[in-house]
């Protein structure tokens, strides 16, 4: 071999070792296109904003395959979950533009492999996970598990099998218990669906329970708890070996609670400075937001409850696909929460919590007829798409949230509208070039 063969093949081994190890050249979202004539399909990102690939479809029956194959299964049954020949407005079960389509789980119709690919996924179940989900923050364990709580069950289990109807199924999960919350330790039979926390760098665990079906709350806190270790012979240990005597508890009484939605679901966040968020929704009237701050005798102070006004919405009392969401940022260390503004997707009120401290800011897109979409992108920031029709070439609609310039620059319970980008055009290609409501959806595993 010639030196300079030699030279231009290490250079270009020194190429594929640098894209290897640099975590933003992996897939972080897809844009994602399912109308009912050719071509449709996904536009795969890097979190430098580099188009990777793209995936093509033709089926008339709204299923993955080509020309007019068949399909699988799940698409074949669910695919108006997904489709976007038309946008959410007050619409229910179809168009997959919904603000609460999408959430830590990703998307309830279909995941999206790095390729491109879809991957049909059952969507009512895959609803019933989106709502069991708990936060899992500076989580250094594997970024591709998570916390489930549904009723006595808890769980933790792969994020991108979405066990909906499975929460209760030891099997499928690494560790699970339906003992250690339900009706002891000063718990009762409250608990509920995903209101679970869990700070791995403070090793706190936090439940919220509803005590008696009404606005009665109470706080269960549990400090000094390890990483789970996914490689221990008895993984449901982690649940189990839980310390009583590390174990209090604060009661406390919800804003508002009429719908099962604000009485029995939570996005439940323990910051590191030992604060705890709640954000909850209560249909037809508020994205709520809740912080406790400890007092320093084993108690907390809860401040004022912040509310963001909607109209007309529904949570998950009318349907599991419905209700509050939440995702959290690559590097465990922001969580934005979001519902939406009129009914079944339209729309966002958003909460956007930094973890180190409990700071958060809000924004609110008080839209009656598109859909909001959110992606994690690099470290610690969030793609937000937009979905009016894309036709006449314009592709998706996308704004950007940078988190760092949002708590740099906007006070503590402040608006963050001014921080946040318009939604840009000719940006971001989609997969379909006529009346098409695209959206974007995380790819899992994507840093």
């Amino acid at each position: 071999m010639d030196i300079l063969t030699f030279n231009a093949l290490k250079q270009y081994q020194r190429r594929i070792d640098s894209d290897l190890l640099d975590p933003w050249k992996r897939p972080a979202f897809a844009v994602v296109t399912m109308s009912s004539s050719a071509p449709w399909g996904t536009v795969v990102y890097n979190h430098y904003l580099q188009e990777l690939c793209r995936q093509h479809y033709n089926d008339s029956g709204y299923m993955q395959g080509s020309t007019s194959s068949l399909g699988t299964e799940f698409f074949n049954n669910w695919y108006s979950y997904g489709q976007t020949n038309s946008n959410i407005s007050s619409t229910d079960t179809s168009y997959g533009d919904g603000t609460a389509r999408c959430g830590h789980l990703g998307h309830i119709a279909l995941g999206i492999g790095p390729d491109g690919s879809m991957i049909g996924r059952p969507s009512p179940y895959a609803g019933t996970a989106l709502r069991n989900v708990g936060v899992w923050v500076n989580n250094k364990t594997n970024k591709n598990l998570a916390l489930f709580m549904e009723n006595q069950y808890a769980g933790v289990a792969p994020r991108a099998i979405a066990p909906g109807r499975l929460t209760g199924t030891e099997g499928w999960h690494l560790a699970w218990t339906n003992t250690k919350f339900y009706a002891q330790n000063n718990f009762g039979t409250y608990n509920k669906y995903g209101m679970i926390g869990y700070n791995e760098k403070t090793g706190t665990l936090v439940i919220n329970e509803n005590k008696n079906g009404g606005t009665s709350m109470r706080l269960h806190v549990y400090s000094n708890v390890p990483p789970f270790d996914i490689s221990a012979s008895n993984r449901r240990a982690w649940f189990n070996n839980l310390d009583e005597t590390k174990h209090i508890f604060y009661d406390w009484t919800a804003n508002s609670a009429g719908y099962a939605e604000s009485l029995y679901r939570g996005i439940v966040i323990p910051c590191d400075d030992g604060k705890i968020i709640i954000v909850r929704m209560e249909p037809s009237n508020y994205c709520m937001l809740d912080r406790f701050t400890p007092n320093g005798s084993g108690g907390y102070t809860k401040e004022a409850t912040h509310t963001l006004s909607t109209t007309t919405t529904y949570g998950m009392e009318s349907a599991d696909r419905n209700g509050i969401r939440f995702q959290i940022s690559n590097d465990g260390k922001y969580v934005i929460c979001y519902q939406p503004y009129y009914y079944y997707g339209a729309g966002a009120e958003v909460f956007l919590i930094r973890v180190s401290d409990g700071k958060y800011a809000f924004l609110q897109y008080q839209d009656s007829s598109y859909g909001r979409s959110f992606a994690p992108i690099r470290d610690s920031d969030f793609m937000v798409s937009y979905s009016p029709n894309s036709d006449s070439g314009y592709g998706i609609y996308m704004s950007h949230i940078d988190t760092r310039t949002v708590f740099q620059a906007i006070a503590d319970k402040g608006d963050m509208s001014s921080k946040v980008p318009g939604f840009n055009v000719y940006i971001f290609d989609s997969a379909y070039h006529s009346t098409n409501y695209p959206y974007i959806v995380p790819i899992i595993g994507g840093i």
